[in-house]
């Protein structure tokens, strides 16, 4: 009798795949219909949770209001049963709440030294492009805008920021204010005070993306817009106050078997393997949505040229998008995406990058449907957080989340599940 169960469930869970990955929502909501009616047996259920009610994952709809900062610790799970993962609302509660005005296309960092999270720039409500600098502290999860010395960069949109470990401050590039600029600029995280670094050799640059490269001592930065067209080149601006070139730039573009130009696409940087993972994106020079993902990986020594190999995953990934957020979750070495805007709207759902095994895994929910946020990696609470984003509502979102990840997930299901080969069979 359990043979003949194990059997039947081992069916019907493979029914389920097919029809998941094909796209087929009526037999999928049928299969699901079916797995339920045999029990709440633990792998069931997480194959289950991979089904956004039974419509893909991907939440397509028009998007709710947006979260006040008054629903503090909130979970928001999405889909019943999900047991995968959860969002947590942490938007401060304390009244009179102080909140930074900019919601959309601000530059966010991590401050591990303070544990704090660090904003500078974007929208406010009013499309305004601001210039103000505001810092969160993670204990006591309260907003400060920081009182800024001396001169400062004008406001944008559409930058990038990283964090510089190596002299402790917060590097910014690009962006736009009517139209794409080259200003580079250092925030002292410890004064707090700017310091222009703009000279002709900066690349013009909007909507692009920037990692630091931690063996590189480098910000390394790829693809973006030069006012109209797209780009598919890499910069590195050095940051090592060891190195000849401090603060120089170094083109790294590579011509062989390149990925397309794009712009809005999501970026990481894999410090165990060396390389720089990319996916998605817009293609302005087509108006096409991008859905592929590359590797970029860099050569030893690090000022020779590295190369592009394009990462397969046809089987299962994410839908076509842009304006998504990704970061580097060092704890379970993933790449994880969320939100944007796609072929069908906004999006809200929520996917992880294997870089051990190079898949996608689907650990949707999220929040609202959005794009144009920011998000950082808490390494001391191994959690994702986001903040912001637009959603064409009257304003925009000033909102702050906390993705958790179940522990102890099954990991090979998963994995079997987006297609992936058995460990055995791989290393043939």
């Amino acid at each position: 009798m359990e043979l003949a169960f194990r059997r039947f469930l081992k069916m019907h869970t493979s029914i389920l795949f097919e029809h998941l990955l094909t796209g087929n929502n009526e037999k999928i909501c049928a299969a699901t219909t079916i797995l339920k009616m045999i029990g709440a047996h633990l792998r069931v259920m997480l194959l289950l949770s991979l089904v956004a009610g039974c419509a893909g994952s991907v939440n397509t709809q028009a998007p709710m209001k947006q979260a006040t900062a008054n629903s503090s610790a909130t979970a928001h799970t999405g889909i019943s049963g999900n047991i995968l993962s959860q969002w947590i609302d942490r938007s401060p509660t304390i009244n009179p709440v102080s909140l930074p005005p900019a919601g959309e296309d601000c530059g966010l960092i991590y401050d591990p030294v303070q544990h704090r999270i660090v904003l500078f720039g974007g929208k406010n409500d009013q499309n305004e492009n601001l210039n103000e600098v505001w810092a969160l502290d993670l204990a006591k999860n309260t907003w400060r805008k920081l009182a800024v010395e001396g001169e400062a960069p004008p406001g944008s949109e559409d930058h990038v920021v990283i964090y510089d470990p190596l002299s402790y401050r917060l590097i910014l590039h690009g962006g736009e204010k009517g139209k794409s600029t080259n200003k580079t600029w250092a925030f002292d995280l410890k004064t707090p005070r700017w310091r222009n670094m703009t000279d002709s050799t900066a690349p013009v640059r909007e909507d692009h993306t920037a990692i630091f490269d931690s063996r590189g001592k480098r910000m390394v930065l790829f693809g973006g817009r030069d006012n109209d067209f797209t780009l598919f080149d890499i910069w590195a601006f050095d940051l090592d106050p060891q190195s000849p070139t401090f603060e120089k730039w170094q083109d790294l573009t590579v011509f062989d078997q390149h990925p397309m130009g794009r712009a809005d696409h999501v970026a990481a940087y894999d410090s165990l393997r060396n390389r720089m993972i990319v996916y998605g994106g817009w293609d302005n020079d087509s108006n096409e949505y991008i859905e592929d993902t590359w590797a970029f990986y860099f050569a030893e020594p690090p000022d020779t040229a590295g190369h592009w190999r394009q990462i397969k995953t046809s089987k299962s990934h994410p839908p076509k998008r842009r304006h998504a957020v990704g970061v580097y979750d060092s704890a379970r070495d993933w790449f994880i995406i969320f939100g944007g805007y796609g072929e069908k709207g906004f999006l809200n759902d929520v996917w992880a990058f294997d870089l051990k095994e190079d898949l996608w895994i689907n650990i949707t929910p999220g929040p609202q449907p959005r794009m144009d946020h920011q998000a950082i990696y808490d390494p001391r609470s191994q959690r994702l957080m986001i903040y912001g984003g637009d959603a064409l509502l009257e304003g925009k979102f000033h909102d702050l989340w906390e993705l958790q990840v179940q522990p102890d997930l099954p990991l090979e299901l998963l994995y079997r599940g987006a297609g992936a080969k058995p460990k055995a069979a791989a290393n043939e």
